[in-house]
């Protein structure tokens, strides 16, 4: 089946939580898990456009809820046989003769019904033998006003939201590969834009030179182009506002990355123009041993929040106490962000896995100083990590 779902690991991470099945209900979660997209009626990120039904017995098949606009599709993309379809707000038909079996229809609604998504999920969960069983529900996706809906159905509901981040977090090859293309056109899109910063220029321009670098990369490599590109540059100031223009001495915060087939890539650096002021220098070297200091502690079976303490640690026993950064770095891959679980922070209870891929990061934001940020992206493997895209970790010196 398409997709990346591993059915027998999300067997067993029910079976540890008490699981009957699982629904699915984020866009990304469906994608991910099916291999297609789940239709425009997702863009309103509200609950009910779409469900995917996973069930705790690994032989049994999934079955899903989408709109009827891209029922069909949605069925040969991603290979479920049970595909049930609600009405959108998009209006239909048959060319050249009109199908007379079609019942004659009031106006549609002007997005979609939840009550008649919820009323084929509740249709779909009797005929599996579902009903009054423990189902998991991505309650971190559903909003409140629409979770009514889902308690007037006989089900006990149990939040979902992290076994399904744990799922997601375990990188397929194809996952791999696109979150590998991702940094590596950043990269050399980082890399162009420090061959060509100058004094006198701001964030937006050096954006576009970043960009057209990394599209450039691409292209190269005869790649199709990324989806997307973001930056996030500083210029001096307050490290996180885009400012400029450049003047000698500055330093500038370079954290960008490139979206290919929807994943997202998170690198960053940092570039001092001409000659930087010393405690800026001091800070940036204080950065960069807390990052070697938590980067050599990234392999399988290490605790994230371990790996925090650690970095901080470096960092206040190298006299920056008040240093308080709330994570050095979080899982990457398909989401409406660059960031997703898990967070290396203070009190995360994930372990590292083979096949995860994160960002390690050190970043701070100075006001009157400038922004600072030593990134990576990490893929972890069976002995420790491999480093996507490898760039010298130095601050980048522009003359």
């Amino acid at each position: 089946m398409p997709g990346f779902l591993d059915r027998r690991r999300a067997t067993r991470l029910m079976q540890e939580h008490g699981l009957d099945a699982l629904i699915l209900a984020q866009p990304e979660s469906i994608t991910y898990a099916t291999g297609a997209f789940p239709g425009v009626a997702t863009y309103w990120r509200r609950a009910g456009a779409a469900f995917v039904l996973v069930p705790a017995d690994e032989p049994a098949p999934l079955a899903a809820i989408v709109g009827d606009l891209q029922a069909r599709t949605f069925s040969t993309q991603s290979g479920i046989a049970d595909v049930r379809s609600h009405r959108i707000w998009v209006e239909t038909g048959t060319y050249p003769v009109p199908d007379p079996t079609r019942p004659v229809r009031g106006p549609r609604p002007a997005q979609y019904d939840l009550s008649n998504s919820v009323d084929l999920l509740r249709d779909l969960l009797g005929e599996r033998g579902l009903l009054n069983a423990r189902i998991g529900l991505e309650l971190g996706f559903i909003p409140a006003a629409d979770y009514p809906a889902f308690g007037a159905l006989p089900v006990t509901w149990q939040d979902c939201t992290r076994l399904v981040e744990r799922l997601r977090a375990i990188k397929a090859p194809l996952e791999v590969e696109h979150l590998r293309n991702a940094a590596e056109y950043a990269r050399a899109g980082l890399t162009h834009l420090a061959q060509s910063i100058a004094v006198g220029m701001d964030a937006a321009g050096m954006t576009e030179i970043w960009r057209a670098g990394a599209f450039a990369e691409a292209e190269r490599r005869n790649d199709p182009r990324p989806q997307s590109g973001w930056a996030y540059i500083a210029v001096a100031g307050d490290g996180f506002a885009p400012g400029g223009p450049a003047r000698d001495g500055d330093l500038v915060k370079i954290d960008v990355g490139c979206v290919v087939c929807g994943y997202s890539s998170d690198g960053g650096r940092t570039a001092a123009l001409g000659n930087p002021h010393s405690d800026a220098v001091r800070i940036y070297d204080a950065l960069h041993r807390a990052f070697d200091t938590g980067f050599a502690m990234l392999e399988p079976g290490s605790l994230l929040a371990d790996i925090y303490r650690a970095t901080a640690t470096r960092m206040w026993d190298l006299g920056f106490e008040t240093y308080g950064r709330g994570h050095f770095g979080h899982g990457v891959g398909s989401s409406i962000w660059s960031e997703e679980w898990p967070f290396i922070s203070a009190k995360s209870d994930a372990v590292l896995e083979p096949g995860m891929v994160l960002a390690f990061e050190t970043p701070w934001y100075i006001d009157g100083l400038g922004g600072f940020i030593i990134e990576d992206q990490v893929l972890i493997t069976d002995t420790g990590c491999d480093v996507m895209a490898p760039l010298s970790r130095d601050l980048l010196r522009i003359s």
